[in-house]
């Protein structure tokens, strides 16, 4: 019995359509055997209504047989969706387990996906996942591996691993370049993906130059730093007539523009001041991380910016609105976290020791929430500026 004739039993007897799957499975193996046209929409359809037992069972007698593992693979990628689904996660899983050649890109494939599918609110269980992922990229198919390094990246950010964010900004820049060319120079051969970009080109050809100019400032390399926003301040050569493409140059244009100016405030360059504070006012999106950049710079030089900071309400619930998927959500609050820790070091300075300590534990408590050690470290840190031991260390 093929399966559409088992949904079409289901649908005479006014039957739920998952009433006889139980039954199904010994259909899917009659006289033992496996049978690939009755397996393959029973599974699929097994996922898609939630049914973890007939696909345990399913895969317990499949035991790995080698023939099979394209089909769970197919349907795993077919039934990947952007949110999680653990049964998703346990075919993935199987295919792992039964597939012996570590170094294949379906191999990887499985490795991304559930690297992608186990990411959550949790900084520590994302570090272990990305720790676990991590090795496995470079046998990822091309489109694929733009997207995993650009979501590296925004790990490597959240966790303030300044020099593997070099890193993957680096493979990420060098991967853009021989995909996509240059201004002065194309590629070997047109970049021709197997499947669809999970962004546009413009957002992974420029991600790995800010990620650059990121790593490089946490390093407080500001000079070099700043060199890299010509890099993708225009892309118009990359992004073509397409009309579509003129509003994200723009942003971009102006993105850069901001890095670079953030980057000289950032190197003592002082009299660039008013005119960030500018920016910030005219373009309320770059916010938070150009309040990072001013508090930084003010604590750096002992220079005050109370004049400016009324300006700027700082509001994380508006923040984490105006953001799309979960990664930017994590993105914006932990760059809120390093927001608050600074303000809390900047009201210190200006001897305003209650405003500090709020900030301190507004920073301490969105830590919490986040699980992030390494700001759990840092706050803790705090505890020696309070005993004037000590400066705290630069974030």
């Amino acid at each position: 019995m093929s399966f559409q004739h088992l949904t079409n039993i289901t649908k005479a007897l006014a039957l739920p359509e998952d009433a006889f799957f139980d039954l199904y499975i010994d259909e899917c193996f009659f006289g033992g055997r496996p049978n690939r046209s009755r397996i393959e929409p029973f599974l699929e359809r097994c996922v898609e209504l939630g049914h973890p037992a007939c696909i345990e069972e399913v895969l317990r007698r499949l035991d790995g047989e080698p023939r099979y593992l394209p089909v769970i693979f197919r349907i795993a990628e077919r039934e990947n969706k952007e949110e999680t689904n653990p049964l998703t996660i346990r075919l993935y899983e199987y295919l792992l387990i039964h597939n012996g050649d570590r170094h294949s890109v379906e191999n990887a494939v499985c490795r991304y996906r559930l690297f992608l599918l186990r990411l959550n609110e949790d900084e520590e269980n994302n570090s272990r996942v990305l720790n676990a992922f991590s090795p496995y990229r470079n046998n990822l198919p091309d489109e694929l591996k733009l997207e995993a390094l650009t979501v590296m990246g925004s790990l490597c950010f959240n966790r303030m691993d300044a020099e593997e964010l070099n890193t993957v900004a680096d493979e990420l820049i060098s991967l853009c370049l021989r995909l996509f060319g240059s201004k002065d120079q194309a590629p070997a051969q047109p970049f021709a993906p197997d499947r669809e970009l999970a962004r546009p080109v413009l957002v992974y050809y420029s991600q790995g130059y800010v990620m650059k100019q990121i790593a490089l400032c946490e390093k407080g390399e500001f000079k070099e730093a700043e060199a890299y926003s010509a890099r993708y301040e225009d892309l118009s050569w990359l992004a073509g007539t397409d009309s579509a493409n003129k509003e994200p140059l723009a942003r971009l244009a102006l993105f850069a523009y901001a890095n670079r100016i953030g980057c000289r405030l950032l190197n003592g360059e002082l009299d660039v001041l008013p005119e960030y504070v500018e920016l910030l006012e005219v373009h309320p999106q770059e916010r938070v991380p150009g309040l990072i950049v001013l508090l930084k710079a003010a604590n750096a030089y002992r220079i005050s910016v109370d004049e400016y900071l009324p300006r700027f309400p700082i509001d994380l619930q508006h923040l984490l609105e105006t953001q799309g998927s979960m990664y930017s959500k994590q993105v914006g609050r932990n760059r809120f976290a390093r927001l608050l820790y600074q303000l809390s070091i900047y009201h210190f300075g200006r001897g305003r020791i209650e405003e500090s300590l709020q900030a301190a534990l507004q920073s301490w408590e969105l830590s919490h929430q986040l699980n992030n050690h390494r700001m759990f470290r840092l706050l803790a840190s705090l505890t020696l500026m309070y005993s004037e031991q000590s400066d705290p260390p630069d974030l």
